[in-house]
C-alpha cells in the first residue's frame, strides 16, 4: 500500500529516509524545516512541497515524521497537537509513550546507521528498529520500512535506548579515535592516507573475529616502556596524554592476554 507521507525536519535522517519511502512506492508530500534552505533542498530532491512554518502543515498526510532531535521533539508533540495521522519518530532514545496524551496515533522507526548528507548510502542491510502504539501502526511501520531494508525487528524503547547507547561507542567514538589520529599525522605533516589499510582491517577484523579477540597494541601487552615514551610524545596536550592513559588503562582492565614479566 502506498501512503502520502510527511517530514518535520530535514536532517540527515530525512536526506536519506525519504528518497527510501519515496523509492519503495510511498508519496512524499510535504518537507517541513526551521531552514527554509534546508526544506527546499529536501523538497527538490523527493518533489515535494516544502516550507519553514509548522502552521502550514498538510493535514491529509497518512503518515508524518518527526525527524528532529530529541530536545525539539518535546515542543513538537504539542505543536501538532490537532494532527489526526500516524505520527513517527526516529530516535534512538526518546519514548513514543512521551505520544499518549495526543489524540493522534504514534510510533517509531529507528535504523541503526550513521546518516550524512551528499554521501550514498545503501539501507538494504540496514536493522530498522519499529514500535506502535497499536498493533495496527506497527504494521503500518513494519510494510513500511519493509520497503527499503530487509532487517526490520520489533523493539520497545529500552532495548532501543541500550542500542542506542552501544551505537555511540561503535560509531562516534571510535570516529573521535580517528579524528585524533588524523590530527597527530597532520600535526606531524604525514599523510594520513597512510593509515587508511590499517583503519580497513581494524574493522573488517573486529567484525570476523570480534573485538576482544581482534586488540593489539601496548595496552593489551602491557608494554610500559611504549606506553610511557607515546605518553610523553603526547606533552604538547594534557587532554589527550589524559586520553591515552585512559583508554590504555581500559584496554588492560578487560585484557584477557596475561602480563609479561619483562614488562
Amino acid at each position: 500500500m502506498s501512503y502520502r507521507i510527511g517530514f518535520i525536519g530535514a536532517g540527515k535522517v530525512a536526506w536519506h529516509l525519504a528518497p527510501a519511502l519515496k523509492n519503495s512506492g510511498n508519496r512524499i508530500v510535504q518537507v517541513i524545516s526551521k531552514s527554509a534552505l534546508s526544506a527546499q533542498k529536501l523538497g527538490d530532491r523527493v518533489g515535494c512541497e516544502h516550507t519553514d512554518r509548522i502552521t502550514r502543515l498538510d493535514k491529509d498526510i497518512q503518515i508524518l515524521f518527526l525527524t528532529v532531535p530529541d530536545h525539539a521533539l518535546v515542543d513538537l508533540i504539542n505543536d501538532i497537537s490537532d494532527y489526526r495521522g500516524i505520527v513517527v519518530h526516529t530516535s534512538g532514545t526518546f519514548s513514543a509513550l512521551r505520544f499518549a496524551c495526543q489524540k493522534y496515533k504514534y510510533g517509531g522507526m529507528y535504523p541503526l546507521q550513521s546518516f550524512s548528507i551528499g554521501r550514498r548510502l545503501d539501507l538494504s542491510k540496514v536493522p530498522v528498529f519499529i514500535e506502535g502504539c497499536e498493533p495496527g501502526v506497527t504494521e503500518i511501520l513494519v510494510n513500511l520500512a519493509s520497503g527499503f531494508t530487509s532487517e526490520t525487528h520489533l523493539v520497545g524503547h529500552e532495548e532501543r535506548r541500550w542500542m542506542h547507547l552501544a551505537a555511540v561507542w561503535a560509531n562516534n567514538f571510535t570516529n573521535h579515535m580517528m579524528d585524533n589520529a588524523y590530527g597527530i599525522m597532520n600535526e606531524h605533516s604525514l599523510p594520513v592516507e597512510w593509515l587508511e589499510p590499517l583503519i580497513r582491517e581494524t574493522f573488517a577484523k573486529a567484525i570476523e573475529l570480534g573485538p576482544q579477540k581482534s586488540q593489539t597494541g601496548p595496552a593489551i601487552r602491557h608494554d610500559k616502556a611504549t606506553l610511557k615514551k607515546h605518553v610523553d610524545l603526547l606533552s604538547y596536550s594534557q587532554e589527550l596524554q589524559v586520553l591515552y592513559k585512559r583508554i590504555s588503562d581500559s584496554i588492560q582492565s578487560v585484557s584477557q592476554v596475561p602480563k609479561e614479566d619483562n614488562l
